[in-house]
């Protein structure tokens, strides 16, 4: 994965390779920036109706009827984004719980969104809250931790969309950032904004937070923790094996 020396501008674009990415979901790859390692590309994978073998599919009829649905969710997300800077403009204490978002760069494979990339302590990509339970290695203090983050989501009411366990990342952010202090910390990487028709959630708090219940509730299981709606945090399954 490697950038391409541009002839003009037209041609400077980043070279992408599918089988280089570092992460795969249903609709994106990611990749590690080849000039900025504080950086991700996310690309949305090709998609065209022939793929699909029953044309009543839901995913057929989106590509063909309501093809900017696909990309729907980055547009939302970058509304968030900028709802969350605008809210806290003149606070330099604030910082924000999601993934910084840096604008899009052309590659090879179409358009990729730049994004944060959050790192461990050896500069590679931390594993998200579903990896490391599922690794064994998530302790009482980490559980604690994510806690008091999932408060602070609450007190700033994000726009949930997905708040499954994928999209928690605990690592370094600002890696080579002016005024980064370098400590760990717990980042939304990504399910947040309003994706439905009707926005009334960016506009309310009330609806937000009752978003958020939902989507916390609705939320990926991951055996060994679940999510407690009452008291608003996560809480260990009986039989976890606990780290200490």
């Amino acid at each position: 994965m490697t950038k391409t020396a541009p002839s003009s501008p037209d041609e400077d674009i980043i070279a992408l390779d599918p089988k280089d990415s570092i992460a795969e979901g249903g609709e994106r790859w990611v990749f590690l920036h080849p000039d900025y390692p504080q950086v991700l590309i996310k690309v949305l994978k090709p998609r065209k109706t022939e793929m699909f073998d029953r044309w009543w599919t839901f995913g057929h009829l989106s590509q063909r009827f309501l093809p900017a649905s696909r990309y729907r969710s980055t547009a939302k997300q970058y509304d968030e984004y900028r709802r969350l800077v605008m809210e806290n403009l003149f606070d330099p204490d604030f910082e924000l719980p999601v993934a910084h978002l840096y604008g899009f760069v052309k590659t090879s494979l179409g358009y990729g969104c730049l994004t944060e990339h959050i790192t461990d302590g050896s500069g590679g990509t931390a594993l998200n809250l579903q990896q490391r339970i599922e690794a064994g290695t998530f302790t009482e203090a980490d559980r604690e931790g994510l806690n008091r983050f999932v408060e602070r989501l609450y007190d700033i009411s994000i726009c949930a969309a997905d708040m499954g366990p994928a999209n928690f990342v605990y690592g370094h952010r600002g890696s080579g950032r002016p005024g980064s202090n370098g400590a760990p910390q717990w980042v939304l990487v990504d399910g947040f904004g309003d994706r439905y028709a009707i926005t009334a959630r960016t506009y309310s708090r009330r609806i937000r937070l009752r978003g958020m219940d939902s989507r916390f509730r609705k939320g990926k299981k991951v055996r060994g923790l679940r999510w407690c709606s009452d008291a608003r945090q996560f809480e260990f399954e009986d039989g976890y094996r606990l780290i200490t």
